[in-house]
């Protein structure tokens, strides 16, 4: 059997069992937010709290201008679309034939490409709006 001093620890001066006493001009002073020159386990958890926050702030702001450059490319990719025969058109009128010709050549696989860019963009809208519907309802 192990010998019980192994297991004790005998009580902490009560200045350790207070908190860490910090250095003059400390990096962590700022986490001292009682200004005593102690970091309690209290301020330390107001601490972790607050960059805990701060972090899924940053990640929902970075969600959020991601989901708005999707949304521009998008938007850009139906303008395309709609652009593109009056590509065409501005080419015949203007007499370019040649032109026109090879903008109408590559015009399905265009259409295909945009098509599914956008379905994709559209899909996956509906698909994390039902994911976080289910969410919702689960709650």
């Amino acid at each position: 059997m192990s010998d019980y001093k192994e297991y004790y620890q005998p009580p902490q001066k009560e200045e350790e069992m207070a908190g860490k006493r910090l250095e003059p001009g400390s990096v962590w002073d700022h986490l001292d937010t009682d200004g005593d020159g102690v970091i309690t386990d209290s301020e330390m958890s107001r601490a972790k709290e607050i960059a805990e926050f701060e972090h899924r702030r940053k990640m929902q702001d970075n969600e959020d201008k991601k989901e708005d450059q999707i949304r521009s490319m998008a938007w850009f990719a139906l303008w395309g679309m709609l652009l593109y025969p009056f590509t065409i058109l501005a080419t015949s009128i203007f007499k370019l034939d040649q032109a026109s010709q090879l903008i109408a050549d590559i015009a399905p696989t265009y259409f295909v490409a945009i098509a599914g860019l956008v379905a994709a963009f559209f899909g996956a809208q509906a698909y994390s709006k039902s994911k976080t519907d289910t969410k919702d309802v689960k709650k």
